[in-house]
């Protein structure tokens, strides 16, 4: 076999031009299709009306857009290539996260202001790129520290002194300075109704922070049902008599794993607000039970029953039904989006079983094991 046959032919001089012409002209459309690409992405990025900066691999800004412009109060001439501490005096480098993280942002003038940023990577052209949303949280960041400084006003300047005129109202009730006529604990018994409500609204206060804040405590304990039901029975007991409202109950004697303090909180809450919608000489009974491998809690009304649209909104924060005709006092519409805190917090369930014209039902489950 002749072996030169078996070999391509070398390709001639003219051959070899034709094609180098062809992968260079290939390469150069190659060139123009990428320039073009990362254009059109550079012209998406900097019209987005949200402002966002994009890292190279070193953390060196290499675009913004108008509306970083606007925050940081520079030209984007005078961005590109500056570090991100830049930006952001109290970081070298972001890192990708789910969570939005709060930096100090400081603009051209020295000004600072709070920011927060979410950050993704990106592959583009198989060039890593972090990019970096911010958002000006200035103001929500003030409000919030507004929100805190009347938490701890209200903890302190408020919650304190009452707890203070409570006792001296237990005390002077028991004749503790002297004898009191009837009339004369007549008025003690409004006064400590007016303080005990005061008290229940800073409590209110207080909790609803914690649990906009998530740091609700719960320490579960071995607690029996009946004890619950029997102690927020009898811290309603008062306003029950007061509104000529008749508390029964239904109990089981089982035991459950939870925080009884919170569980109580939530069935006072339940049981106050049954008795404020109630009609005159009625009942407010409250039953609890083994269902399956949970406790199941309920406070049943005879008051004049919710609207089936407004049911879902009901455990909503600063949400209030209309009022019962009389009722002189109102809440801040926290104490439901409280007990639903509470009892999630538990990994149970609330929800409300009510028909207008045929009272209510508010049921919680609480698992009776702590792992469940």
């Amino acid at each position: 076999m002749d072996s030169s046959n078996s070999q391509a032919e070398p390709l001639t001089y003219n051959e070899l031009s034709e094609l180098a012409k062809k992968q260079a002209s290939e390469l150069e459309a190659l060139k123009k299709n990428i320039y073009k690409n990362h254009e059109n992405i550079r012209k998406i990025l900097t019209s987005v009306p949200l402002a966002l900066v994009v890292l190279s691999t070193d953390h060196k800004i290499e675009v913004t857009n108008k509306r970083t412009q606007e925050f940081f109060h520079y030209a984007p001439e005078e961005l590109v290539g500056q570090p991100v501490s830049f930006l952001f005096p109290d970081t070298e480098s972001v890192k990708v996260g789910h969570e939005p993280v709060r930096l100090v942002g400081r603009r051209k003038g020295g000004e600072m202001f709070v920011t927060e940023i979410y950050v993704n990577d990106l592959d583009i052209f198989g060039n890593r790129r972090s990019f970096v949303h911010i958002q000006d949280i200035t103001e929500r960041h003030r409000l919030e520290q507004l929100k805190q400084d009347l938490v701890a006003m209200v903890s302190h300047d408020l919650r304190t002194p009452l707890t203070s005129i409570n006792g001296v109202l237990t005390l002077l009730d028991q004749n503790a300075y002297g004898e009191l006529n009837p009339a004369g604990h007549r008025a003690i018994a409004r006064a400590q109704s007016s303080s005990d409500y005061l008290i229940s609204l800073v409590k209110d206060l207080l909790d609803a922070e914690k649990v906009e804040s998530g740091t609700i405590d719960i320490e579960r304990q071995e607690t029996s049902v009946r004890a619950i039901i029997d102690k927020a029975i009898s811290a309603s007991m008062g306003a029950a008599q007061q509104a000529s409202i008749k508390l029964e109950s239904d109990i089981t004697n089982d035991v459950l794993f939870a925080d009884e303090d919170r569980i109580v909180q939530v069935l006072i809450n339940l049981i106050s607000n049954a008795i404020k919608y109630s009609p005159e000489n009625s009942v407010v009974k409250v039953v609890a039970g083994i269902e399956g491998l949970k406790v199941k809690f309920q406070v049943i009304d005879q008051g004049p029953g919710i609207p089936e649209e407004s049911q879902p909104m009901i455990f909503e924060r600063y949400r209030q039904l209309a009022q019962p005709k009389g009722l002189k006092r109102r809440g801040f519409g926290l104490g439901l989006a409280i007990c639903k805190a509470f009892v999630e917090r538990h990994n149970g369930r609330i929800w409300v079983e009510s028909e207008v014209g045929k009272g209510s039902r508010f049921c919680f489950t609480i698992p009776q094991s702590a792992d469940r």
